[in-house]
Protein backbone atom coordinates (compact mmCIF):
# COMPACT_ATOMS: atom_id res chain seq x y z
CA UNK A 1 0.00 0.00 0.00
CA UNK A 2 3.10 2.20 0.89
CA UNK A 3 4.43 1.69 -2.24
CA UNK A 4 1.49 2.52 -4.25
CA UNK A 5 0.96 5.48 -2.34
CA UNK A 6 4.40 6.91 -3.27
CA UNK A 7 4.10 5.52 -6.69
CA UNK A 8 1.10 7.94 -6.77
CA UNK A 9 2.33 10.98 -5.20
CA UNK A 10 5.58 10.66 -7.32
CA UNK A 11 3.44 10.67 -10.81
CA UNK A 12 1.60 13.22 -9.70
CA UNK A 13 4.29 15.38 -8.32
CA UNK A 14 5.65 14.96 -11.55
CA UNK A 15 2.87 16.02 -13.85
CA UNK A 16 2.21 18.82 -12.36
CA UNK A 17 6.02 19.61 -12.56
CA UNK A 18 5.66 18.90 -16.26
CA UNK A 19 2.47 21.12 -16.44
CA UNK A 20 4.20 23.92 -14.85
CA UNK A 21 7.23 23.70 -16.99
CA UNK A 22 5.37 23.14 -19.78
CA UNK A 23 3.25 26.85 -18.63
CA UNK A 24 6.64 28.61 -18.18
CA UNK A 25 7.69 27.43 -21.79
CA UNK A 26 4.50 28.89 -23.30
CA UNK A 27 5.48 32.15 -21.57
CA UNK A 28 9.01 31.86 -22.14
CA UNK A 29 8.11 31.47 -25.55
CA UNK A 30 5.00 34.05 -26.09
CA UNK A 31 7.09 37.27 -23.85
CA UNK A 32 10.02 36.91 -26.04
CA UNK A 33 7.91 36.72 -29.18
CA UNK A 34 6.67 40.37 -28.02
CA UNK A 35 10.22 41.41 -27.19
CA UNK A 36 11.63 40.70 -30.30
CA UNK A 37 9.14 42.48 -32.45
CA UNK A 38 10.06 44.53 -34.72
CA UNK A 39 7.49 47.16 -35.58
CA UNK A 40 6.40 49.30 -38.95
CA UNK A 41 6.31 52.97 -37.78
CA UNK A 42 6.11 56.18 -40.20
CA UNK A 43 8.30 58.06 -38.13
CA UNK A 44 7.12 61.58 -38.04
CA UNK A 45 9.04 65.13 -39.28
CA UNK A 46 9.76 67.53 -36.81
CA UNK A 47 12.36 70.51 -37.12
CA UNK A 48 14.48 70.89 -34.43
CA UNK A 49 15.07 74.03 -33.24
CA UNK A 50 18.64 75.20 -31.71
CA UNK A 51 18.48 78.38 -30.19
CA UNK A 52 18.34 79.28 -26.70
CA UNK A 53 14.60 79.63 -26.17
CA UNK A 54 13.63 75.80 -26.97
CA UNK A 55 16.94 74.78 -24.98
CA UNK A 56 15.33 76.26 -22.31
CA UNK A 57 11.83 75.13 -22.84
CA UNK A 58 12.95 71.80 -23.91
CA UNK A 59 14.47 72.06 -20.07
CA UNK A 60 11.16 72.79 -18.74
CA UNK A 61 9.56 69.87 -20.59
CA UNK A 62 11.93 67.41 -19.14
CA UNK A 63 11.80 68.91 -15.50
CA UNK A 64 8.04 68.02 -16.29
CA UNK A 65 7.80 65.17 -17.88
CA UNK A 66 10.19 62.99 -15.10
CA UNK A 67 13.36 62.59 -17.50
CA UNK A 68 15.70 64.06 -14.82
CA UNK A 69 13.86 61.73 -11.98
CA UNK A 70 14.81 58.60 -13.97
CA UNK A 71 17.99 59.20 -15.78
CA UNK A 72 19.51 61.66 -12.91
CA UNK A 73 20.62 65.65 -13.14
CA UNK A 74 23.15 65.05 -16.51
CA UNK A 75 21.21 62.16 -17.79
CA UNK A 76 23.84 59.70 -17.71
CA UNK A 77 21.29 57.49 -16.21
CA UNK A 78 21.80 54.39 -13.49
CA UNK A 79 18.86 54.59 -11.48
CA UNK A 80 18.10 51.05 -10.16
CA UNK A 81 14.80 49.81 -11.31
CA UNK A 82 15.27 46.59 -10.70
CA UNK A 83 18.69 45.63 -9.51
CA UNK A 84 20.96 42.20 -9.46
CA UNK A 85 18.79 41.00 -6.23
CA UNK A 86 15.35 41.87 -7.99
CA UNK A 87 13.26 38.56 -8.66
CA UNK A 88 11.96 40.52 -11.75
CA UNK A 89 15.62 41.33 -13.59
CA UNK A 90 17.76 43.65 -13.89
CA UNK A 91 16.54 47.16 -15.18
CA UNK A 92 18.41 50.36 -14.94
CA UNK A 93 17.98 53.84 -16.70
CA UNK A 94 19.85 54.52 -19.82
CA UNK A 95 22.63 56.94 -20.12
CA UNK A 96 20.95 59.01 -22.70
CA UNK A 97 23.55 61.58 -23.39
CA UNK A 98 26.29 60.62 -26.20
CA UNK A 99 29.24 59.63 -23.82
CA UNK A 100 30.68 55.91 -23.73
CA UNK A 101 27.68 54.05 -22.48
CA UNK A 102 25.35 55.90 -24.10
CA UNK A 103 23.31 56.57 -26.82
CA UNK A 104 23.80 58.41 -30.05
CA UNK A 105 21.18 59.34 -31.34
CA UNK A 106 19.61 61.61 -34.59
CA UNK A 107 16.44 63.45 -34.61
CA UNK A 108 14.64 60.39 -36.23
CA UNK A 109 16.07 57.76 -33.10
CA UNK A 110 14.73 60.32 -30.97
CA UNK A 111 11.07 60.62 -32.25
CA UNK A 112 11.56 56.70 -32.79
CA UNK A 113 12.03 56.38 -29.03
CA UNK A 114 9.64 59.42 -27.61
CA UNK A 115 6.84 58.98 -29.87
CA UNK A 116 6.95 55.05 -30.25
CA UNK A 117 9.05 53.56 -27.24
CA UNK A 118 11.28 51.98 -29.85
CA UNK A 119 14.84 51.75 -29.94
CA UNK A 120 17.12 51.66 -33.16
CA UNK A 121 16.00 48.01 -34.03
CA UNK A 122 12.62 49.04 -33.91
CA UNK A 123 11.81 46.34 -30.87
CA UNK A 124 10.46 48.20 -27.61
CA UNK A 125 12.18 49.85 -25.27
CA UNK A 126 12.54 47.96 -21.95
CA UNK A 127 10.48 50.33 -18.77
CA UNK A 128 10.75 53.70 -20.86
CA UNK A 129 7.44 55.57 -20.03
CA UNK A 130 7.59 56.74 -23.86
CA UNK A 131 3.45 56.09 -23.53
CA UNK A 132 3.19 58.64 -20.74
CA UNK A 133 4.65 61.54 -23.25
CA UNK A 134 4.13 60.23 -26.82
CA UNK A 135 0.90 62.43 -27.36
CA UNK A 136 2.82 65.59 -26.23
CA UNK A 137 2.44 68.77 -28.99
CA UNK A 138 5.07 68.98 -31.86
CA UNK A 139 6.72 71.76 -30.19
CA UNK A 140 7.15 70.74 -27.07
CA UNK A 141 8.08 67.74 -28.24
CA UNK A 142 10.68 69.27 -30.46
CA UNK A 143 12.33 71.85 -27.75
CA UNK A 144 12.48 68.25 -25.40
CA UNK A 145 14.70 66.29 -28.37
CA UNK A 146 16.70 70.28 -28.78
CA UNK A 147 17.57 70.17 -25.09
CA UNK A 148 18.40 66.59 -25.09
CA UNK A 149 20.05 66.72 -28.03
CA UNK A 150 22.28 69.67 -26.35
CA UNK A 151 23.45 67.94 -22.89
CA UNK A 152 27.05 67.26 -22.82
CA UNK A 153 28.12 63.90 -22.93
CA UNK A 154 28.91 61.42 -19.93
CA UNK A 155 30.86 58.10 -19.96
CA UNK A 156 29.00 56.01 -17.96
CA UNK A 157 28.38 52.14 -18.62
CA UNK A 158 24.86 51.03 -17.92
CA UNK A 159 24.55 47.27 -16.23
CA UNK A 160 22.92 45.27 -19.03
CA UNK A 161 18.88 44.32 -19.15
CA UNK A 162 17.96 41.34 -18.79
CA UNK A 163 14.43 39.53 -17.85
CA UNK A 164 13.84 37.01 -14.67
CA UNK A 165 11.18 34.18 -14.39
CA UNK A 166 9.18 36.18 -12.31
CA UNK A 167 9.02 39.39 -14.63
CA UNK A 168 8.60 37.05 -17.49
CA UNK A 169 5.59 35.81 -16.23
CA UNK A 170 3.83 38.93 -14.43
CA UNK A 171 4.86 40.65 -18.24
CA UNK A 172 3.17 37.65 -20.07
CA UNK A 173 -0.34 38.68 -17.46
CA UNK A 174 0.18 41.66 -18.02
CA UNK A 175 0.89 43.07 -14.36
CA UNK A 176 4.45 44.42 -15.55
CA UNK A 177 5.07 47.25 -18.09
CA UNK A 178 8.19 46.13 -19.63
CA UNK A 179 7.33 47.01 -23.28
CA UNK A 180 6.48 50.59 -23.53
CA UNK A 181 5.67 50.06 -27.66
CA UNK A 182 2.73 48.13 -26.53
CA UNK A 183 1.20 51.02 -24.46
CA UNK A 184 1.07 53.64 -27.02
CA UNK A 185 -1.22 54.81 -30.09
CA UNK A 186 1.36 54.05 -33.05
CA UNK A 187 -1.07 55.75 -35.91
CA UNK A 188 -1.95 59.00 -33.27
CA UNK A 189 -1.98 62.08 -34.95
CA UNK A 190 -0.36 65.24 -32.24
CA UNK A 191 -1.44 69.22 -32.31
CA UNK A 192 1.30 71.20 -33.19
CA UNK A 193 1.06 73.82 -29.88
CA UNK A 194 -1.09 73.27 -26.88
CA UNK A 195 -2.84 76.07 -25.33
CA UNK A 196 -1.23 77.59 -22.28
CA UNK A 197 -3.88 78.11 -19.67
CA UNK A 198 -5.67 77.72 -16.44
CA UNK A 199 -7.85 74.87 -17.92
CA UNK A 200 -8.83 71.04 -16.77
CA UNK A 201 -7.83 70.05 -20.41
CA UNK A 202 -4.66 71.80 -19.72
CA UNK A 203 -4.32 69.84 -16.17
CA UNK A 204 -4.72 66.28 -18.05
CA UNK A 205 -2.59 67.20 -20.62
CA UNK A 206 0.45 67.73 -18.27
CA UNK A 207 -0.93 64.98 -15.31
CA UNK A 208 -0.25 62.16 -17.88
CA UNK A 209 3.13 62.44 -16.37
CA UNK A 210 1.29 61.24 -12.73
CA UNK A 211 -0.13 58.24 -14.18
CA UNK A 212 3.52 56.30 -14.10
CA UNK A 213 2.73 56.14 -10.30
CA UNK A 214 -0.23 56.68 -9.57
CA UNK A 215 -2.25 54.65 -12.47
CA UNK A 216 -4.04 55.09 -15.54
CA UNK A 217 -7.14 56.75 -13.65
CA UNK A 218 -5.13 58.57 -10.81
CA UNK A 219 -6.69 56.66 -8.02
CA UNK A 220 -3.46 54.94 -6.50
CA UNK A 221 -1.63 52.23 -6.63
CA UNK A 222 0.16 48.94 -4.86
CA UNK A 223 3.89 50.28 -3.45
CA UNK A 224 6.39 50.20 -6.29
CA UNK A 225 8.45 48.23 -4.12
CA UNK A 226 9.51 46.98 -0.79
CA UNK A 227 9.33 48.64 2.37
CA UNK A 228 7.90 51.92 -0.06
CA UNK A 229 3.94 53.08 0.77
CA UNK A 230 1.14 52.56 -1.30
CA UNK A 231 0.54 55.05 -3.86
CA UNK A 232 -2.53 57.38 -3.31
CA UNK A 233 -5.08 58.65 -4.51
CA UNK A 234 -4.91 61.75 -6.07
CA UNK A 235 -8.59 62.13 -8.23
CA UNK A 236 -11.19 64.15 -6.53
CA UNK A 237 -11.92 60.91 -4.33
CA UNK A 238 -8.46 61.31 -2.64
CA UNK A 239 -7.22 62.93 0.27
CA UNK A 240 -5.04 65.19 -2.52
CA UNK A 241 -8.43 65.97 -4.37
CA UNK A 242 -10.04 67.92 -1.63
CA UNK A 243 -7.13 70.41 -0.74
CA UNK A 244 -7.63 74.14 -1.57
CA UNK A 245 -5.11 74.93 -5.13
CA UNK A 246 -2.80 77.57 -2.57
CA UNK A 247 -2.75 74.10 -0.09
CA UNK A 248 -1.58 72.27 -3.61
CA UNK A 249 0.52 74.05 -4.79
CA UNK A 250 2.34 74.65 -1.54
CA UNK A 251 2.61 70.13 -1.50
CA UNK A 252 3.99 70.19 -4.34
CA UNK A 253 6.81 72.70 -3.90
CA UNK A 254 7.62 72.44 -0.20
CA UNK A 255 6.62 68.63 -0.01
CA UNK A 256 4.27 69.74 3.13
CA UNK A 257 1.20 68.29 3.05
CA UNK A 258 -1.93 70.48 4.98
CA UNK A 259 -1.99 67.98 7.58
CA UNK A 260 2.11 68.97 8.77
CA UNK A 261 3.33 65.84 6.94
CA UNK A 262 5.69 65.19 4.53
CA UNK A 263 5.51 63.67 1.25
CA UNK A 264 6.83 60.20 0.45
CA UNK A 265 10.71 60.19 -0.59
CA UNK A 266 9.79 58.37 -3.39
CA UNK A 267 7.08 61.59 -4.68
CA UNK A 268 9.94 63.62 -7.00
CA UNK A 269 7.95 66.88 -5.85
CA UNK A 270 11.48 68.45 -6.06
CA UNK A 271 12.15 67.72 -9.85
CA UNK A 272 8.96 69.19 -10.87
CA UNK A 273 9.52 73.26 -12.05
CA UNK A 274 5.94 73.43 -12.32
CA UNK A 275 4.72 77.00 -13.08
CA UNK A 276 1.67 78.64 -11.69
CA UNK A 277 -0.73 78.45 -14.53
CA UNK A 278 0.19 74.65 -15.08
CA UNK A 279 -0.22 73.71 -11.13
CA UNK A 280 -3.28 75.57 -11.10
CA UNK A 281 -4.26 73.60 -14.24
CA UNK A 282 -3.51 70.13 -12.76
CA UNK A 283 -5.05 71.14 -9.77
CA UNK A 284 -8.23 71.75 -11.64
CA UNK A 285 -8.30 68.76 -13.33
CA UNK A 286 -7.28 66.69 -10.41
CA UNK A 287 -10.55 68.00 -8.31
CA UNK A 288 -12.85 67.16 -11.57
CA UNK A 289 -11.55 63.93 -12.06
CA UNK A 290 -14.44 61.15 -10.83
Amino acid sequence: MLKKILKWTAITIGSLLLILAITYGVVVYKTNARIHKAYSVNLQKLTIPHDSIAYEAGKHVAQNRGCFGCHGEDLSGGRAFADEKSPIGILYAANITAGKGGINYTDADWIRALRHGLGKDNKSLWFMPSHEIYHISNQDMAELISFLKQQPAVDKTIPAKSIKPLGRILTFLGKFPLLTAEMIDHNAQYKDTVQVAVTADYGAYLATTCQGCHGRNLKGAPPHGENQPAIPDISSSGNAGKWTLDQFVTALRTGKTPEGKELSIYMPWREFKYTDIELSSIHLYLQQLK
